[in-house]
């Protein structure tokens, strides 16, 4: 017997931001229903749709087609860099409005299914992004817009004679794998760290690229232009 539609329903920009927010809420459900109990379901089901604005806000900048493609964001949840700073924006939305318990759910819950330490606490920048960051710590620092980070990078604290101190990056720094920064470390904008790189306690230059183990690290020189151009792959300038 055929089946007569009464209707048709126009697949507006509001009704798929709907269906994107529906299907996201039962993955997230099931993922969290795998591990926790007493989590509230209505407090994290409000914050869904505002982390998905910031992912929107996120990606619209992004190089990559994979993430932003004809004006619009493109969330998929097997892309698990996407599904890992979703987790993130997540968890700290629920952190801000004063839900811990379904903050560290979310946080822990990023923890099992993407080995990243990007805990709540820790502010973010608007635009960032990862490429396969297993093993990725991001600790407390002072961050600045257009962070990108690979596997295995840290961001920490060091303690000197008695008090902690945290790094703070400008804007638009890479960190290639391995890539280690700590304690009173100033980066400004527009540097490429470079793979297995270890700084600690340095003064780090405008436009970039810094290599080697402090305290003997190296700096090459570029012009803004042309660091604009080696990370035009990862931003839309």
């Amino acid at each position: 017997m055929e089946v007569v539609r009464l209707f048709n329903v126009k697949k507006t920009k509001e009704y798929e931001k709907m269906v994107l927010e529906n299907n996201v809420q039962k993955i997230l459900f099931r993922q969290l229903d795998n591990f926790w109990d007493g989590w509230n379901k209505e407090v994290i089901s409000i914050k869904i749709s505002q982390a998905l604005g910031e992912m929107q806000e996120n990606y619209l900048m992004s190089a990559s087609t994979r993430l932003y493609k004809d004006g619009d964001m493109v969330f998929n949840p097997m892309h698990t860099v996407t599904w890992a700073i979703f987790l993130y924006r997540l968890s700290r939305l629920l952190y801000l409005a004063g839900n811990i318990y379904e903050a560290n759910c979310v946080y822990y819950l990023n923890k099992i299914m993407n080995s990243v330490e990007w805990f709540y606490q820790v502010e973010l920048p608007e635009h960032f992004m990862a490429e396969h960051p297993l093993g990725s710590v991001l600790g407390k620092a002072q961050y600045s817009d257009y962070l990108f980070v690979y596997q295995g990078t840290t961001i920490g604290g060091n303690r000197k004679k008695g008090k902690l101190y945290y790094p703070k990056l400008g804007k638009n720094v890479v960190l290639y794998a391995n890539a280690t920064i700590l304690g009173e470390t100033t980066i400004v904008n527009n540097v490429i760290v470079s793979s297995n790189t270890y700084i600690i306690n340095e003064k780090v230059p405008d436009n970039c690229i810094v290599f080697g183990q402090s305290p003997n690290i190296v700096i090459k020189e570029k012009s803004e232009p042309e660091i604009l151009e080696m990370t035009k792959h990862l931003w839309r300038w």
